[in-house]
């Protein structure tokens, strides 16, 4: 019988949930080789429209300079959407400014994503579970230059108590139902983005030919 305590039992909603996006600068995209950089590209852009679609609490870590260079350009939209930044010297984003500001949105869960797997998303969401929140790491936004550190991480934050998930069914359980009120924007990220994270062409195989439908 499943343990009905389990993490991955618990179900996020958009009223429970903020996000949180980790250094998506272009000085560290092209470190990324535990997944290919135009699947990557794509499911970055996927994940960043569920701040949008779901009205989420929004932070967003990271800096410009020299060395890390600039946020990715859908990145940098969220953060002139009004997404909240937060400067660090530290491996991990959980700043007192930033632990204040996520107390203050009164949300429990954080979903969270970005560059590196094995480094700055992980210390961060170890953080946010010591402080007793509940995390879903959206592990194929996050990657790694290292197979073998991207896997220890996982495994380190699966024994943690967080949940290890992919940007489709995160998102698909946040919208719930194609018929609610979610569906046109689920469909929409969908159709744009997963696709398009496939490697080769994407053939329809549904029985009429229409491929995946919003209920009528």
């Amino acid at each position: 019988m499943a343990n009905p305590a389990s993490p991955a039992l618990h179900r996020m909603t958009p009223d429970s949930a903020a996000i949180v996006y980790v250094d998506y600068v272009t000085g560290l995209d092209n470190l990324i080789t535990t997944i290919p950089g135009r699947q990557f590209r794509n499911n970055i852009q996927a994940f960043t429209k569920f701040s949008g679609l779901f009205k989420l609490p929004t932070a967003v870590f990271g800096e410009e300079n020299d060395y890390y260079g600039t946020f990715l350009p859908e990145v940098r939209a969220l953060i002139e959407a009004g997404a909240a930044t937060f400067p660090r010297s530290t491996p991990s984003g959980c700043t007192p400014a930033f632990m204040e500001w996520l107390a203050g949105t009164g949300r429990r869960d954080v979903i969270i994503g970005g560059i590196s797997i094995d480094n700055c998303t992980l210390h961060t969401a170890l953080d946010l579970l010591r402080a007793g929140y509940r995390v879903q790491v959206v592990v194929d936004v996050s990657g790694s230059n290292s197979r073998l550190a991207e896997d220890t991480a996982l495994q380190r934050l699966a024994a943690a108590g967080a949940v290890n998930a992919g940007w489709l069914n995160t998102l698909t359980e946040l919208g719930t139902d194609f018929a609610g009120p979610y569906g046109q924007g689920m469909m929409g990220i969908i159709r744009a983005h997963w696709p398009a994270s496939t490697i080769g062409h994407t053939h329809d195989t549904t029985p009429d030919g229409h491929g995946m439908q919003l209920p009528a």
